[in-house]
């Protein structure tokens, strides 16, 4: 799972990044072109319990792909356009979009707007998917011009996407086909992503009263939206665990930025979480929600969902009840699915498969 972090200079995108990653904050990379990514292990307590009990002394818990892109400009100053941004973050699975909440001034000293913030960072993203959409089209149209055949589904289809972005909506909300589906994603066009707003407030602002128009925008979007006060966090994050959970409670907060933001995510791509485990190591997988058995096992190795026989499946929840693979069999909760099986989230996996 990879996700993309956009942002306008100074929205405190590259602070949320170094905090969600654990990376140091670097003033040198202050202005860079180049994106930076981070590896993240997504922290599942469920992990910890399925190798206790499979007595597994590794444990492997899902990755997800943070990427820290150049900060996009308003009005083409120093658009993605330019800098090639559909290529760098054209296989991001979703993307976050950091709006700054905190102070009451932007980066050049203008009064502070994020709902104008946030339209105008969906507008740069609608203007580079014109910009990919529109260069295919005239490349068709040139192609056609000698051909006897002058019909093209997918003329068709990019005039009906320049059409949508050219009066303000996003791919993401158009109706497409499935084969339509297949035919836009290599295009990799930045507003066919499921897109998530991240409010960067400061700690006195911790529920985004000052974003309330852009929550608004966000909302008439169909986007869904997320507050984080990432310097405070920041520090909160070099506390020790004793002290750490102690200031989260004092601001409210639950869970740390990282586990809240990772998700989030979970949730904007409606993916889940499911375990295999045994005498050697406890690994935890990412699948979309929906995902059959022979999907699952596809994960794990091709192998695995060639010669696909049937899965032993053990939800979580009775696991962690009754404490071994044992007591969960005497209780009649290990079950053999076939490869149609959707898998739950939780559920440990044995693939019995022909090698």
């Amino acid at each position: 799972m990879k996700v993309g972090f956009v942002g306008l200079p100074g929205s405190g995108k590259t602070t949320l990044f170094n905090l969600v990653t654990g990376r140091e904050p670097d003033p040198s990379e202050l202005g860079r072109a180049e994106a930076r990514l981070g590896v993240v292990k997504v922290p599942d307590e469920r992990l910890e319990r399925v190798a206790e009990i499979y007595e597994s002394p590794k444990t492997v818990p899902p990755e997800v792909t943070f990427v820290d892109l150049m900060a996009l400009h308003r009005g083409g100053e120093h658009t993605a356009r330019d800098d090639g941004l559909t290529k760098i973050a054209g296989d991001a699975d979703a993307f976050v979009l950091v709006i700054q909440g905190f102070g009451t001034l932007d980066h050049q000293g203008n009064p502070l707007e994020p709902a104008a913030d946030l339209e105008a960072l969906l507008l740069e993203m609608t203007i580079t998917d014109l910009g990919v959409v529109e260069g295919r089209l005239k490349r068709i149209e040139a192609e056609l011009k000698s051909a006897r055949d002058k019909a093209s589904p997918e003329h068709a289809l990019l005039t009906r996407v320049n059409d949508h972005l050219s009066a303000g909506g996003l791919v993401r909300d158009m109706e497409l086909s499935e084969e339509e589906q297949r035919t836009l994603r290599g295009f990799n066009l930045l507003t066919s992503k499921p897109l998530l707003v991240v409010f960067n407030v400061s700690e006195e602002d911790l529920r985004a009263e000052t974003c309330t128009g852009a929550c608004k925008v966000a909302e008439q979007a169909g986007l869904r939206w997320l507050a984080v006060g990432a310097a405070l966090e920041q520090e909160i994050a070099e506390l020790d665990d004793e002290t750490r959970t102690e200031f989260l409670a004092e601001f409210g907060l639950t869970d740390p930025a990282r586990e809240r933001l990772i998700r989030a995510c979970y949730d904007l791509l409606d993916v889940i979480t499911y375990f295999t485990a045994n005498q050697n190591e406890a690994h935890g997988w990412t699948i979309s929600s929906g995902a059959t058995a022979v999907e699952a096992a596809a994960k794990v190795h091709s192998d695995m969902a060639e010669g696909f026989i049937r899965a032993e499946v053990i939800p979580f929840e009775r696991l962690d009840d009754l404490g071994s693979i044992a007591a969960c069999k005497e209780a009649g909760c290990v079950r053999l699915e076939g490869r149609d099986y959707v898998v739950a989230d939780g559920d440990i996996l044995q693939i019995r498969f022909s090698r």
